[in-house]
């Protein structure tokens, strides 16, 4: 709670004003007002670079007291609220002499200033320890610590917080409303175990989620990069597109503020509107194809066939809209046998946002991969038995034992291994190329028919024999070693393999074959044609692995199909039925609860107890795959004492969870958080000394107040002082006599802002002159420009409007108002009108008017004339419209016609009939009245008083000095101190006499005493 000055005050009877304005200052937009509040609380608090982003100005004109009827006086007062939304501060202004509420008239009611956070942190004024008539008159507190007078200014908080409150609104601001990227272009995998077949997508540790989940990420140059989180049954937890895959931690710190650290779901909603989350809906996986053994392929469209080529040949080639793939296989002999395997592979990307990337994978001794990115050689180390990463623009290579992958641009995917000394490969093409592919992996359209399509656009069928199937293979033979480089051998041109059907002629290692391949065909030819067993073998064990990853990448888990929000009221159940589709699934809860039950077939009852923070999460899971889904519903519970009062739609969660409570809407008997309070008549406070009964309220004012019980003021004179009436001329210099009940009826004075004592006799206070009539005017000068086809008044009123809301209040008129010319608009086309104005401005003797009008006038000018947002609506009030937009202005379109600067205004504004006050210009507080009473007129601690003829001084006597003369510069010295000085002066000199006479007396005693040896007759002999 803020309060500038609380006290009663009624404005039912019309007379006061309440202005407000709010300032949203988000991006530290130009504001002369906001600045002017930065600028004191930098210099009043020793705050280092303060910038506001909200300020509210309140700002309270001529406010009678209570009753308005029967008061004299008013007050003009301003609080301003500013906060950057960790630090708050709040200014409390008051008009030099605007603060003339009659102290007498308010019994009972000492006004407050200052604030109380509600949690132990508060500030009051400095003049709450003063007498009561001080407290009225915060215009002449002097600030010591600002050196102001009327401006008091609080610190609103204790610590600084980070509010991620604010960052998620100036973030939510700087974004358009819905995305602009393919947001919805890339899908997550719907399970962990789908993900890892797919190459597009990388392990990631990002740190965020927490523990118990894992990630995998995926990033592309045009369609941005998108992570995804699964937890501890591979169950898809939820994914997150994101700008920049370097920047993943950064571009999350918006999710965090808007819904992890706060506790309003709505940001979170207006986040996930701009960064809507990524589900598995539109997954796709892609389509693999493979080339293994003494090279058996299977082509985009799963037809397989065997191909024993020798030479360097065009795999695949595909293109879309955005990018286009090309992949290159070089073979060689398989030792003496006359069959052949991969030793090498390359691949070239191009993307319109990308530069070229090419990578070469390289058959090295002891089953090692060499991999060449751009030309360079990437190293791994070798001994690392763990997943190793290279990151490149436009391409992701990561190791894993002898398995190196490369990832294009988050859109292919090309995994190649080392096993026998022969390097064995797949590669997974995104959906966009579908249709558009050629090459030894066959044309990928779902036709398996029509895979073995020649460079001339011939084909033939697909069980065509042996030798068709090689003499197709060689057409895609390309002499091209731009990007497999050159060859470090010269193989044969005429070479021909050996065909299986030629192998199979020794029955008895056929038959052996058999047995240990399990009649697959690979298998048996791979060891036919080596001579080695274990070669065919590994190329059985590479098809299984093949068909194990088909299978898993079009494996989904069971999808769940229910309410994705529950509504709950405390205490009462309420009943949830979830479905799946498949066979076998069974639901669970993840966390239990004992509010919540779950049965295996998906039904769920709700009771909550309690509104302890909990996360429902329920799993879904196909115990025949082993794959899970989980629903995470928002939670609502409602808490209100009235379930017709809970607002569902009005939430906050509660603590780190998905638990949202309803707001509720109490009636006019209830109260409190969850209306759970009801209202009595005596929670808030009765007037001073009045009794308050349970049930009935305030009881009646004390005797001599008139009111409510509550608000009770002064009785007017003729209710209780009868006809009494001030004696004459007993208020001087003009002040206002009334007799004051508080007084017992007996007259009391209320004096000009200059006079310090209860009869305006003594002055000395400082006060502003009055603006004298006929005082000069600013006077500046408008070129303007509208295309609304705006009358003159309609241009009048409207720059009057704009004129008369500056943060300075001093418009006057508008002198003139002409339209000088049209033209045609460059953009519209409509008809522009150019428009000339002059207007007026007044000088006043308060506040920061002259300094305004004389220095920040034209500025402020231009900035209210910057672009508004409105809605022009045809005038039928018959009115001059007010809201004409105007083109925005610069420097050079406002002129300075007339401007008075500080010493020809001075000789303006007089102190009359107050002898000796002094005018003083600052551009603050403007012109000011100040007494000599107030600068040490009087000398040597004399007490000084302003009267009619001028100050005058009374001298008052300290230590032995009696001061004196006009001004007590003069000292002189007491009578009673002159004469103590002298009698004790006497007195020292007697106390000395008699001391030198008693020594004298007793000295010549001992001298002639008989005993003294020494002394003799003197009628003696010598």
């Amino acid at each position: 709670m803020v309060a500038p000055f609380w006290d009663d005050a009624d404005f039912s009877s019309g007379q006061g004003t309440i202005f407000y304005q709010e300032y949203d200052t988000l991006y530290h937009e130009h504001n002369l007002l906001v600045q002017q509040v930065e600028s004191w609380i930098n210099k009043f608090t020793d705050t280092r670079n303060y910038k506001a982003e909200w300020t509210l100005k309140v700002t309270w004109v001529n406010a009678p007291a209570y009753p308005a009827g029967r008061t004299f006086g008013t007050s003009t007062y301003q609080a301003i609220l500013s906060t950057d939304g960790s630090r708050s501060y709040a200014l409390f202004l008051y008009q030099s002499g605007g603060m003339q509420w009659d102290v007498t008239q308010r019994p009972g009611n000492p006004v407050l200033m200052g604030f109380s956070s509600g949690d132990g942190l508060c500030g009051h004024s400095a003049l709450s320890s003063g007498p009561t008539w001080k407290r009225y008159q915060p215009d002449r507190l002097l600030n010591t610590h600002t050196g102001l007078r009327g401006l008091q200014l609080y610190s609103l908080h204790q610590e600084e917080r980070p509010n991620y409150r604010l960052r998620c609104l100036q973030w939510l601001k700087t974004q358009p409303q819905w995305p602009t990227w393919g947001w919805n272009q890339v899908s997550c995998p719907c399970s962990w175990q789908q993900g890892l077949w797919d190459l597009r997508f990388q392990p990631s540790s990002i740190g965020w989620w927490g523990l118990g989940s894992r990630q995998l990420c995926s990033f592309s140059s045009w369609r941005g990069g998108v992570c995804c989180s699964y937890g501890p049954w591979g169950e898809l937890l939820q994914g997150w597109r994101v700008h920049d895959p370097w920047q993943f931690g950064r571009e999350l710190e918006p999710q965090n503020w808007c819904c992890r650290w706060s506790d309003r779901p709505v940001l979170c909603a207006l986040y996930q509107q701009r960064r809507p989350r990524v589900g598995c809906a539109g997954y796709r996986p892609p389509r693999p194809a493979w080339m293994f053994g003494d090279p058996h392929i299977t082509t985009l469209d799963g037809a397989n066939y065997t191909f024993n080529g020798l030479g360097d040949f065009q795999l695949v080639r595909a293109w879309d809209g955005n990018s286009s793939f090309l992949l290159l296989g070089r073979t060689a002999q398989t030792g003496s046998a006359r069959a052949t395997n991969f030793i090498a592979f390359a691949a070239s990307y191009e993307a319109r946002s990308l530069s070229p990337v090419t990578v070469r994978w390289l058959l090295e001794p002891n089953d090692t991969v060499r991999v060449q990115v751009n030309n360079q050689t990437v190293t791994f180390e070798t001994q690392h038995e763990g997943r190793e990463t290279f990151n490149s623009t436009g391409v992701t290579v990561t190791r894993a034992g002898s398995v190196v992958s490369a990832a294009f641009d988050g859109a292919v995917a090309v995994s190649v291994r080392a096993l026998s000394n022969i390097l064995h490969a797949s590669c997974g093409l995104p959906a966009e190329y579908r249709g558009r592919t050629e090459g030894l992996l066959g044309v990928w359209n779902g036709n398996p028919g029509d895979d073995f399509r020649m460079p001339n656009g011939s084909s033939i069928p697909g069980n065509s024999s042996e030798a068709s199937l090689f003499h197709y293979g060689m057409t895609w033979k390309t002499n091209d070693t731009g990007l497999l480089g050159e060859r470090g051998d010269h193989p044969p041109s005429n070479f021909t393999p050996d065909f299986l059907t030629s192998l199979q002629k020794n029955k008895t290692l056929n038959e052996t074959l058999l047995s240990k391949c399990h009649e697959d065909e690979r298998c048996i030819y791979d060891s036919l044609a080596t001579g080695n067993t274990d070669t065919g073998l590994n190329t059985r064990m590479l098809f299984a692995s093949q068909q194990r990853m088909n299978a898993t990448l079009n494996e989904y888990p069971p999808s769940i199909e229910g309410p994705h929000a529950v509504q709950a009221y405390l205490g009462q159940t309420t009943l949830v039925q979830y479905t799946s589709h498949p066979e076998h699934v069974t639901f669970t809860l993840r966390n239990s609860n004992s509010d919540f039950k779950l049965f295996e077939n998906g039904t769920l009852l709700w009771t909550p107890k309690s509104l302890e923070p909990f996360t429902l999460e329920i799993l879904a899971r196909n115990v025949k795959v082993n794959l899970s889904s989980v629903l995470q519903p928002r939670t609502v519970v409602c808490a209100c004492k009235d379930r017709s009062q809970c607002l569902y739609n009005q939430t906050g969660w509660m603590g780190n969870s998905s638990l949202e409570v309803a707001r509720c809407r109490c009636g006019s008997s209830t109260f409190g958080h969850y209306c759970e309070r009801s209202r009595d008549q005596c929670e808030a406070p009765c007037f001073a000394g009045v009794a308050c009964v349970p049930g009935r309220g305030c009881e009646a004012c004390p005797p001599h107040l008139t009111g409510d019980g509550r608000h009770c003021a002064a009785l007017a004179p003729g209710l209780h002082c009868g006809n009494r009436s001030c004696p004459a001329s007993y208020c001087y210099n003009r002040g206002h006599c009334h007799v004051s009940p508080e007084r017992d009826c007996q007259p009391a004075c209320t004096c000009h802002p200059a006079f310090s004592d209860s009869r305006c006799l003594v002055a000395g206070n400082p006060f502003t002159p009055a603006a004298p009539a006929g005082l000069p005017v600013r006077l500046i000068q408008l070129w303007l420009s509208e295309e609304e086809n705006a009358s003159v008044a309609d241009v009048n009123a409207s720059v009057a409007y704009r004129l008369g809301n500056l943060n300075v209040r001093a418009f006057l008129q508008n002198s003139e108002v002409l339209q000088i010319n049209s033209s045609a608009a460059p953009a519209s086309g409509s008809l522009r009108r150019h428009w000339r104005v002059f207007s007026k401005f007044q000088y006043l003797p308060q506040g920061p008017v002259i300094d305004f009008l004389n220095t920040k006038l034209l500025d402020a000018v231009v900035e209210a004339f910057l672009p508004q947002a409105s809605w022009w609506r045809k005038n039928r009030s018959g009115r001059p419209r007010t809201d004409v937009n105007f083109h925005s202005i610069s420097r050079e379109d406002v002129h300075s016609v007339l401007a008075l600067n500080v010493s020809t205004l001075k000789a303006y504004f007089k102190c009359n009939s107050y002898k000796d006050y002094r005018l003083v210009y600052s551009p603050q507080s403007g012109f000011t009245c100040v007494s000599p009473c107030s600068e040490g007129y009087c000398k040597h601690g004399g007490q000084c008083q302003h009267l009619p003829q001028g100050p005058r001084c009374s001298c008052v006597p300290f230590s032995i000095y009696t001061p004196w003369g006009e001004r007590c510069e003069h000292l002189g010295m007491k009578l009673s101190a002159f004469f103590g000085i002298l009698f004790g002066a006497l007195f020292i000199l007697l106390l000395l006499g008699a001391v030198g006479f008693a020594v004298l007396y007793f000295w010549r005693f001992w001298r002639y005493s008989p005993g003294n040896h020494y002394s003799h007759r003197l009628d003696s002999e010598g």
